[in-house]
């Protein structure tokens, strides 16, 4: 008598998951491996005996690329599971895998007694950092000038686009508080055109959200904390970096930040109803290579926050619209679209007991404005508005010396910017309105963190 055991994945043959690469096996406790009975892509079956005891499924997944320019071709395992199963008559049963406290996140079983037995393996997500850092231009930047209190991984998307995502995880999120993590997808503005992860990247757009400025005046342009001279064009950097990691590290806060990379200004499944499973996916994987939830039992997908920055605001909001039954986080740095969403914003904050809405402007001040207002009068108006922060509160912030101190250190080499509407709105992602000039300021971000629900 024998156990039948059919494992299946989705997604089987996309350029991250080849058949070829799939390594999916039975061990007996002699060690022995047991040889499929069948195989199909994103399937194997297996007949187990009775007799075994105890089983392990042991699952590893390797993508592989031919020669992109001038780097070698790449062999990466990109995603691996592991399971044991007690074999008792003609059922199995999993068991407690440590460090969980249960079964193996990425193995989900069906199993029924008498009936045939089934595992699926979860392979929404890969981690596909190497593949990253071999193809992505500026990625040796990044690797010198990271957090080390944060942990970039890059995942891959097997089930559409945007095929590529990061995920920014603090120490914080090793000992969460709780088994629901806490998740902040942000969106930015419009990146290069991509069609697939085996190409050139560049990674430049992505380090200024991540890193954090330097004061030192030696430093060149973009890695300074004020405008500076950019040496190639002989005019002043506006795009000052936003230091999203340490901002990140220094809340305290156990929180996966994410960032769906887009094609252009597509997003596609990142801004749909799918949004919270994808979420729910990322954290899953992040768990599984125990990146999240150390040796912890439990851990899902917490509360969820939305941010966007410029034109990162439109599928920002089109993400709210799509999930306003599950977001209970927006930060709209200077983010496109507010006006038009004022009444939806208003309406989400009444609908969620625990929502908060932070905003940014520069180009949005009188449109933050009026979302503050629609805020404030609603039924639950009083209560609402205290979870309401909109920096600055007008323009004054910026055209008054002394009114904003981190703007005023910013700018100071070039005061005649002062009144620059595109000096003024990539200010807006940075932040430090509450900062004193000198070392790295707390910035905007950091400041909702803190303050936020998370």
């Amino acid at each position: 008598m024998a156990v039948k055991l059919t494992v299946t994945w989705a997604n089987a043959g996309h350029a991250l998951l080849p058949d070829a690469l799939a390594d999916i096996g039975v061990e007996l406790p002699s060690g022995e491996l047991l040889t499929p009975t069948s195989r199909a892509p994103g399937r194997r079956s297996f007949d187990i005996p009775s007799s075994a005891g105890r089983v392990v499924l042991r699952a590893a997944f390797s993508a592989s690329f031919d020669r992109v320019e001038s780097i070698e071709p790449i062999e990466v395992e990109v995603l691996r599971a592991e399971q044991a199963f007690d074999v008792s008559g003609e059922s199995i049963t999993a068991i407690e895998t440590p460090p969980f406290g249960a079964a193996h996140p990425l193995v989900e079983s069906d199993l029924r007694p008498g009936a045939s037995q089934s595992v699926r393996i979860h392979t929404q997500f890969v981690n596909i950092t190497p593949f990253w850092m071999a193809y992505a231009g500026f990625a040796d930047d990044y690797l010198e000038n990271r957090d080390p209190r944060v942990d970039l991984v890059v995942l891959g998307n097997t089930s559409g686009d945007p095929k590529i995502w990061f995920a920014s995880i603090p120490e914080a999120c090793a000992a969460p508080p709780s088994p629901a993590v806490g998740c902040l997808v942000f969106y930015r503005p419009s990146g290069a055109k991509y069609d697939r992860i085996d190409q050139i990247h560049d990674m430049f757009g992505l380090n200024r959200y991540l890193l954090k400025p330097v004061e030192a005046p030696e430093a060149i342009a973009w890695k300074r904390d004020k405008l500076a001279l950019n040496p190639e064009t002989g005019a002043p950097w506006l795009w000052i970096r936003c230091g999203f990691e340490d901002a990140l590290a220094r809340s305290g806060k156990a929180v996966v930040m994410l960032h769906p990379w887009p094609s252009a200004l597509t997003y596609g499944s990142a801004t749909s109803a799918a949004l919270p499973s994808l979420a729910e996916a990322a954290i899953r994987l992040l768990w599984a290579e125990q990146r999240v939830g150390k040796e912890r039992r439990g851990i899902h997908l917490g509360r969820l926050g939305l941010a966007g920055f410029s034109a990162g605001g439109l599928p920002l909001f089109e993400a709210l619209a799509q999930n306003r039954k599950r977001v209970d986080e927006v930060y709209a740095f200077d983010a496109r679209g507010a006006a038009e969403r004022t009444a939806m914003l208003a309406a989400w904050m009444s609908e969620r007991p625990a929502a908060c809405l932070r905003m940014t402007g520069a180009h949005q001040i009188e449109a933050n404005a009026a979302v503050v207002k629609a805020v404030a009068g609603s039924r639950r108006g009083s209560e609402l508005s205290e979870r309401v922060t909109v920096l600055p509160e007008s323009a004054a912030a910026y055209d008054q010396p002394g009114a904003t101190p981190h703007w005023d250190y910013a700018i100071e080499d070039f005061p005649g910017l002062r009144s620059d509407a595109d000096v003024r709105h990539q200010f807006a992602i940075f932040g430090g309105f509450d900062a004193l000039p000198g070392p790295f300021a707390r910035t905007s971000l950091q400041r909702f963190l803190e303050d936020s629900l998370f």
